[in-house]
């Protein structure tokens, strides 16, 4: 299996970032791999297959989706077809505090994290697909980045930056018209809130609420919230805050980041409401949870 690494396509540690238009020929196969970097892939014109996670997708013009570090996937173009995309590859790190500011955004939680998850994990049925008018923005947007990429003048890295924060507010307007609902209708309820757990513990940290994710499950807020608590025997919000305080005990164990670092790190942006929320969870405040912890090794 062949892994990607960032140091065969990034041009240094401080500029985590690379695109290029790419074309996959008539009979093609790019063969199955992984790398440790987020990849967006937009296709520009042609049709293909995308195996991803060892299931297969059709994939033609105006497609455009995020691929997770670590997952494995490949192309294949049949006889008589051709496939043109834009790759843009990236570390999170990168595009941290872009992404930070967009986080609090329902639908780019859904492009950036959900949409991925669910395509390897809940029969796949939608993903986003631009409307020529959508197509043509996005052209555009990605001609300008690609150019300032190549031809690399005075403050070019900063602009790249600020395009990417203008594309990923363009992705996430163009997704709030993409219905989570019309994409895990047909599962079971068991299985949509299997799902959700996964989702909820691979993303802690991130603002993610009731609202967000009943939403996003396609149910009701009502019904979302009788259906968690029968399957997990805990509320979302028990369920959530119980990942985050373990996490924060890890840390705690672990390392020496002060309590307010940890706090932040696991999601809680208050404090106090972190401090309220460690005492229920584990009967004793954080600081007395370290030394307790450090007494005993």
């Amino acid at each position: 299996m062949i892994y990607l690494q960032s140091a065969e396509f990034f041009e240094s540690e401080e500029f985590l970032f690379y695109i290029a238009p790419f074309t996959i020929s008539s009979n093609e196969i790019i063969e199955q791999h992984s790398h440790e970097f987020f990849e967006l892939v937009y296709v520009i014109e042609g049709s293909g297959s995308h195996i991803y996670q060892e299931k297969v997708f059709t994939i033609k013009e105006g497609d455009i989706f995020i691929i997770e570090p670590e997952k494995i996937h490949g192309f294949e173009v049949g006889n008589h077809e051709q496939l043109k995309v834009y790759n843009l590859l990236f570390q999170p790190k990168f595009l941290k505090q872009e992404i930070e500011s967009l986080s609090h955004l329902e639908s780019f939680l859904s492009f950036f994290y959900v949409e991925p998850f669910l395509r390897e994990t809940v029969h796949f049925k939608d993903h986003l697909i631009l409307t020529y008018k959508q197509q043509s923005e996005m052209m555009i947007l990605l001609q300008k980045i690609a150019q300032e990429y190549k031809h690399k003048e005075n403050g070019y890295q900063i602009l790249i930056k600020t395009r990417m924060l203008e594309l990923f507010i363009l992705l996430s307007r163009y997704y709030e018209n993409t219905s989570t609902q019309k994409i895990i209708m047909d599962c079971e309820y068991k299985e949509i809130i299997d799902q959700i757990c996964k989702f909820i513990t691979l993303h802690y940290n991130r603002p993610l609420t009731l609202e967000q994710v009943s939403k996003l499950s396609g149910m009701s807020k009502s019904n979302f919230t009788a259906k968690f608590k029968e399957i997990v025997g805990h509320t979302f919000i028990e369920y959530r805050n119980e990942i985050r305080i373990n996490q924060a005990k890890k840390m705690l164990a672990h390392t020496n980041e002060k309590i307010i670092f940890i706090a932040s790190e696991v999601g809680f942006e208050d404090i106090s409401h972190f401090n309220r929320t460690f005492k229920e969870y584990s009967k004793m405040s954080p600081s007395k949870y370290r030394n307790w912890f450090r007494s005993k090794t």
